[in-house]
């Protein structure tokens, strides 16, 4: 059994020998030979041989035509595609868009040459620097691509730019992964035709339309495209310059005079270092160059630059006529610069607000500290004028700077109003310091700072950025967009105690820069500790007038601090108009000279008017958060100020008066001195001294009162008084706030003027004066109530009890 199984295995192999032999007999050779790839056009567009296209031998199709092909190989993958465009005499061309084709075939595959022959459209291979051009030998160049479409421009135009219909020829090829190429190319020809484009010169600024410019211009080339379904894109602008004389015929008509010798032959747009052809910048330096013209009124002298211009599309069609514009080239302009103070501020921890302007168009950094958002803020003014800040280890200041005419309105007629505002629409002229437009543009910005060229690492060792006038000054310049853009943020240790200034003026295209360069100082100062302060800083915030005579009440305040032996400086606050002294919020007082001080009284003791206690804030709220004391004298204007903190969302600042925020902390007796004379004293609480009203009736020794109502009615009602806390409504007067004095009310039996019973319930012993310790450790006094009104020794013990206090 065995052996039978044994000799039906060796007839089996010897069976699949025979076949083997078999299979192989009268064959030789090598491998199975490569089967050649195949290629043909997707696209409907063109006409070839075949009978579905060869009826549209006769149609004009559009120069521009995006080609798509498809390769398939039985065999092998397809590693690359060839393609060429032919004249009418299938000699290769260049096309715009395909601009370099290996004419020779140096760098065709011989298989490709000897098949087909050269004018294959020329591509980078991957990863090549294609810095290097097309047509260099250095370039690592290939003809063939992964791409399945090409965009091709067929010539539709004869030598002169003329429209003509124009037959051309598209071929593709592949090559596949073992180098073989396809043994028919697939090819389509096209009439093509383009229409003539429109040209449109101006210059980046607009049509000068025969106005003063200066040496300095850019010309702008526009096409008109009127081919359907094609992007207006040139191929190239052309351009000439002369000079020529004007002479006026008939309305504002006149003749042109070419002066001989003066025009340029047409200049190419298009330049090997600059991929923009719309765009030709102009000067006295450039070539052509722009020359002076002879201004005068006189036309037989008068001259005037004129420039035409054409463009030639991708088909090679030029545009039927010229445009072109003139002007008159003037030496003397130059930019003006400017900073924009609304965009200068700074922001640190002695220099902030803790609120948000909802009035203002500018988005202010911040930071975050306790959980509270702190917002930059302008400089203040110290009372020299000059800008400050108390600085700090992280301070920074951010200083926007610009030209005139960068920003304006659009009017209704079209007409632009320069505004130089930089909340409104970027317009972008260039004016010079008369507000004429000599149509040019800004091109770099020089800086420098304190008394240097301004450091900016990314440029230290580019010698281009560096620029040295013949006085020896030397700035640092940067191009108009660069990363510094027209900000600068000054941080730590150009934010150092000290006197600063930065500079910046503007450069054009003419070369010119500002003559005037705009200056930027400020003085930074060290924040000085409580315990380093010395004096009694007195603000006047009251308006000269019979209710608050200036001179009268400055010499009650006097004689209210006659006992302190420290310094007194004594200030008026300005009013709006007087700007020169204020801030750019309109503020006065600043913290570099509020921290000077151990206390600072600040007075608004006019009845009939109100102050502006609102716009010091900012001053105020920083002096106290760093341990400031701080005493307010005022009236029923008081509560009316309370309020708009509230409105304003100045919480804080309240806060450290010991008021609520909420939206009336105060209310009044009356507005008017003729209505509800109540108040007759200051009854002192807290081992504060009572005060009295100063009239003749009222007075220890009979002193009267400098306001005849007061003196004749015994009563004062120009009163603010505080809420405070209930049981159904706690914290009205905030916890650690103490009332210092409360309203002594004219009894209702008293004459003249007496208070009903019910009016003495509800004012008699009202809040008038509080005072709280603030989280920094100073103290703040409010007076709803003018000291300037009540007699003057209790008013000075009043003062003395204070200053004991701190």
């Amino acid at each position: 059994m065995q052996s039978k199984r044994i000799h039906i295995l060796v007839l089996l192999v010897a069976v699949l020998l025979l076949a083997f032999l078999a299979g192989g007999c009268g064959k030789s050779g090598t491998k199975r030979a490569n089967i050649a790839p195949t290629i043909t056009i997707t696209s409907y567009e063109g006409f070839d041989d075949s009978a579905l296209l060869a009826p549209y031998a006769n149609t004009t199709f559009s120069f521009q035509q995006k080609i798509y092909w498809s390769a398939t190989d039985p065999d092998g993958v397809i590693t690359g595609f060839a393609y060429r465009v032919l004249d009418q005499n299938d000699n290769p061309i260049a096309t715009p868009g395909n601009d370099f084709i290996d004419a020779t075939g140096a760098i065709t595959p011989k298989n490709v040459l000897d098949k087909y022959g050269p004018g294959w459209v020329m591509h980078y291979l991957p990863n090549a620097n294609q810095d290097i051009p097309l047509d260099s030998p250095d370039a690592r160049r290939s003809i063939w691509t992964s791409q399945k479409y090409a965009v091709i421009n067929f010539p539709a135009a004869d030598a002169n730019g003329d429209s003509l219909i124009t037959l051309s020829k598209f071929e593709v090829i592949a090559v596949d992964n073992r180098g073989e190429i396809t043994q028919e190319a697939a090819w389509r020809k096209f009439n093509a035709a383009s229409a003539r484009p429109k040209m449109h010169l101006s210059t980046s600024k607009g049509n000068p339309n025969g106005d003063e410019v200066g040496s300095g211009i850019k010309l702008t080339f526009n096409m008109e495209d009127f081919d359907p379904f094609i992007s207006a894109v040139p191929h190239r602008y052309e351009f000439k310059m002369m000079k020529i004389k004007k002479k006026a015929t008939t309305g504002d008509n006149y003749t042109e005079t070419v002066i001989p010798g003066s025009q340029t032959e047409w200049i190419n747009t298009v330049q090997p270092d600059d991929p923009v052809i719309n765009e030709y910048l102009l000067t006295r330096y450039t070539s052509p160059a722009l020359s002076y013209d002879v201004l005068s009124d006189d036309e037989n002298e008068a001259t005037y630059t004129k420039v035409i211009a054409r463009v030639y599309d991708l088909a090679g069609v030029v545009s039927a006529k010229v445009d072109s514009i003139h002007f008159a080239v003037k030496s003397g302009f130059a930019p003006q610069t400017l900073i924009y103070h609304q965009k200068v501020y700074a922001l640190g921890d002695n220099h902030y607000v803790d609120y948000t302007d909802e009035n203002s168009p500018e988005i202010y950094p911040f930071t975050i500290v306790g959980g509270q958002q702190r917002f930059a803020t302008s400089f203040f003014r110290d009372f020299e004028g000059g800008k400050t800040a108390v600085t700090s280890t992280n301070m920074k200041v951010w200083v926007r700077w610009g030209w005139n005419g960068e920003y304006g309105k659009v009017l209704e007629s079209g007409a632009v109003q320069h505004t130089n505002n930089p909340y409104d629409k970027k317009i972008d002229d260039v004016l010079d310091r008369n507000g004429d437009n000599y149509f040019s543009e800004i091109t770099h910005f020089d800086l420098r700072y304190d008394g240097d060229e301004y450091e900016y690492a990314p440029y230290a060792n580019d010698p281009s950025r560096h620029v040295v006038d013949t006085d020896g000054t030397r700035w640092l310049r940067i191009p108009l967009h660069s990363p510094v853009g027209q900000t600068v943020v000054l941080t730590f240790p150009k934010t150092t105690a000290g006197t600063h200034t930065f500079e910046v003026r503007c450069v054009d295209l003419q070369g010119e820069v500002d003559p005037e360069p705009q200056k930027f100082t400020f003085n930074l100062v060290d924040f000085i500790p409580p315990e380093q302060r010395n004096g009694v800083l007195i603000i006047d915030d009251d308006s000269n007038g019979s209710d608050s005579p200036g001179a009268l009440v400055d010499a009650k305040y006097a004689h209210m601090l006659s006992d302190y032996t420290g310094p007194k400086i004594f200030k008026k606050r300005p009013g709006e108009t007087e700007t020169s002294q204020l801030d750019d919020r309109r503020r006065y007082l600043s913290p570099t000279e509020l921290q000077k001080y151990k206390l600072v009284v600040y007075h608004n003791d006019r009845p009939s008017q109100k102050g502006y206690l609102k716009f010091e804030h900012d001053g105020l709220y920083l002096f106290l958060s760093k341990g400031g004391n701080l005493m307010v004298s005022s009236t029923t204007r008081l509560a009316e100020d309370l309020e708009d903190f509230a409105k304003s969302n100045y919480k804080t600042f309240l806060a450290y008066f010991g008021l609520p925020f909420i939206g009336s902390p105060a209310e009044y007796i009356s507005t008017s001195l003729n209505n509800r004379p109540y108040m007759q004293k200051a009854k002192g609480q807290e081992a504060y001294p009572d005060i009295l009203l100063q009239c003749s009736a009222l007075s220890p020794d009979g002193t009267p009162s400098f306001n005849t109502l007061v003196e004749n009615l015994h009563g004062l009602s120009s009163v603010s008084y505080f809420k405070e806390s209930t049981a159904t409504v706690p914290n009205l007067l905030l916890p650690g706030t103490s009332v210092v004095y409360r309203l002594g009310c004219k009894p209702v039996d008293y004459t003249p003027r007496p208070p009903t019973a019910e009016e003495f319930a509800r004012y008699n012993d009202r809040a008038v004066g509080i005072r709280n310790t603030t989280a920094s450790g100073g103290r703040t006094w409010m007076f709803g109530f003018p000291l300037s009104y009540m007699y003057d020794d209790h008013a000075k013990a009043m003062m003395n009890k204070v200053l004991g206090e701190i």
